[in-house]
């Protein structure tokens, strides 16, 4: 009983480790960008959502700086600090959304 019980909680271990992903490697957070009117989230490495921007251009919402296209952050102004912010070369997402962006 004790085998077949500690299996089972290493297979649990196991499956919630491969389930959790950090994202944008060496970047502090990871941007999902939507197509039309938001929201735009901002992730931790651990996906956890620590802002969002409900505006069709987040660009104007202040939390943003962007490309002078206004299509895309290239900074983050969070909680008083400025993050650089460059296009995620990886397929990365946080609970279904796309990470487009990183920010550091």
């Amino acid at each position: 009983m004790f085998t077949k019980t500690f299996f089972s909680t290493v297979a649990v271990a196991a499956l919630f480790a491969a389930s959790a992903s950090a994202i944008c490697p060496g970047y502090r957070f990871g941007v999902s960008l939507t197509s039309n009117n938001g929201p735009w989230q901002v992730f931790d490495n651990a996906c956890n959502i620590v802002h969002q921007v409900d505006a069709k251009n987040p660009c104007t919402a202040g939390v943003f700086g962007c490309n002078s296209a206004q299509t895309s952050p290239t900074a983050l102004h969070l909680n008083g600090q400025n993050y650089a912010c460059n296009a995620d070369p990886n397929p990365e997402s946080c609970n279904g959304k796309s990470i487009q962006v990183c920010c550091n």
